[in-house]
């Protein structure tokens, strides 16, 4: 993505459930279009959508039906998400993420343009975005706390991400950032 792209995107430090995995550089297709699970995941973020627009409508109407439909399509979307994260070693992990990237500490290095695919799990609801992402960066980890267990911070760009998965991610980073800024409004009350 160009820094004029970047630009457009907020970025904000999140806890996120993650896991990846390297992808050959023989690989010589879309690995999102060879995923046999993508209709099936496409069909739920699409009801996802539906449901958090439905969601908007009943919280106006009737706030405390709303709280209860939410808790249970979070435990819904927790059931779905445990059973992918029994399949492969997911993480959860402090994060700086946007629509266009995701930086976090990591024990090993990783070769610059190494592509990778990605599952990201966003948290509280357990939304899981999967993308292809190339890595852009790797810094040394200045943070005094974690830096000797994860000395390296992986920067990796986003590539070829579906847009129900870029639109899942846009809602939930600026879901966070309210948040986020009302707790900080909560504090310094």
């Amino acid at each position: 993505m160009s820094e004029e792209e970047r630009r457009r995107f907020f970025r904000i430090n999140d806890d996120v459930a993650m896991n990846f995995s390297l992808i050959d550089d023989d690989f010589s297709g879309d690995i999102i279009a060879q995923d046999t699970q993508e209709l099936n995941q496409e069909f739920h973020v699409s009801l996802e959508m539906q449901i958090r627009q439905a969601m908007m409508e009943v919280r106006a109407e009737n706030p405390k039906m709303a709280v209860i439909l939410d808790l249970l399509n979070q435990k819904i979307n927790l059931l779905r998400s445990d059973e992918r994260f029994s399949e492969q070693n997911t993480v959860l992990k402090p994060a700086s993420i946007s629509a266009c990237g995701i930086s976090f500490s990591w024990p090993e290095s990783i070769e610059i343009n190494q592509l990778v695919m990605l599952n990201l799990y966003l948290q509280p609801k357990h939304d899981l975005v999967r993308t292809q992402a190339h890595v852009a960066a790797v810094n040394q980890n200045m943070n005094v706390n974690n830096n000797q267990r994860e000395p390296y911070i992986i920067h990796l760009d986003f590539d070829n991400m579906h847009s129900a998965y870029q639109e899942l991610l846009i809602q939930h980073i600026v879901q966070r950032q309210g948040y986020q800024l009302r707790k900080k409004a909560d504090e310094l009350q």
